[in-house]
């Protein structure tokens, strides 16, 4: 590893330890360090090139608390033919078929069927029915609470997030809502939530006692669907992570 690498160098992987991933930030004002579940990895953010050897002595240091962190995580849930992920709350076998048919759920047999040609193209065609699947939920759950409000949902981005499960803003007195796709492995009650969570910011645009009260109106168990999120988070995303 150079002892001051460029910026071209980086996202840069610790050459001592792999599960290392440095991240220049020009923003950061300090080094930390962010577990990153689905990826099974630690990123540490270096703020600028001068502190590089600083972070890397920093992340060496902190190796007892990053195999801690990287041990606790829950057992990964690959996208490989056989195993098992989770899928609006239970888990589902995943079957490759050969061709390119359009995957499918079996619920009866608890199996995801997800045609693919080669084995290599198989985790790609998960994760896109997956987020095909997490879509469609989260489309229908977002115009159902924005009609309660009385409010109107414009655009909807499905994406892989890792610090948070939807965000949203408001345009043109439209609310456009990001979510992560991982929300379709939690139980269909809990993407609910998160749908009129991410509503209820079209009313108040904080997390202030009256946004909280807008959330209760609409939804009937708040305090239930936090908790199982603050203790089953790390579970979601596992999904489609590696040994």
């Amino acid at each position: 590893m150079p002892a001051r690498p460029s910026k071209a160098d980086f996202p840069l992987r610790d050459s001592g330890d792999p599960r290392v991933l440095y991240i220049l930030s020009q923003r950061a004002k300090r080094i930390s360090l962010k577990v990153k579940p689905s990826a099974r990895e630690v990123h540490v953010v270096v703020p600028g090139l001068r502190a590089f050897a600083k972070a890397r002595d920093f992340a060496k240091a902190q190796r007892d608390w990053i195999d801690v962190q990287l041990e606790a995580l829950p057992p990964p849930q690959p996208f490989a033919p056989g195993r098992e992920i989770l899928f609006q709350g239970q888990y589902y076998r995943l079957v490759n078929p050969p061709g390119r048919g359009r995957a499918r759920v079996d619920r009866v047999g608890r199996k995801l069927i997800v045609p693919s040609p080669d084995k290599e193209s198989f985790p790609g065609r998960v994760r896109r029915f997956l987020i095909r699947e997490a879509r469609a939920e989260l489309e229908a759950a977002s115009h159902h609470y924005a009609a309660e409000l009385d409010k109107r949902v414009g655009k909807i981005s499905v994406r892989d997030t890792e610090s948070r499960w939807g965000s949203c803003i408001t345009r043109n007195g439209e609310g456009h809502i990001s979510y992560s796709w991982r929300l379709i492995c939690a139980p269909p009650q809990i993407l609910e939530y998160v749908a009129a969570h991410e509503c209820a910011h079209m009313i108040e645009a904080n997390h202030s006692a009256a946004f909280w009260a807008v959330c209760d109106q609409i939804f009937d168990d708040v305090k239930g669907a936090k908790r199982w999120l603050n203790k089953n988070g790390s579970t979601l995303h596992a999904v489609g992570a590696e040994f």
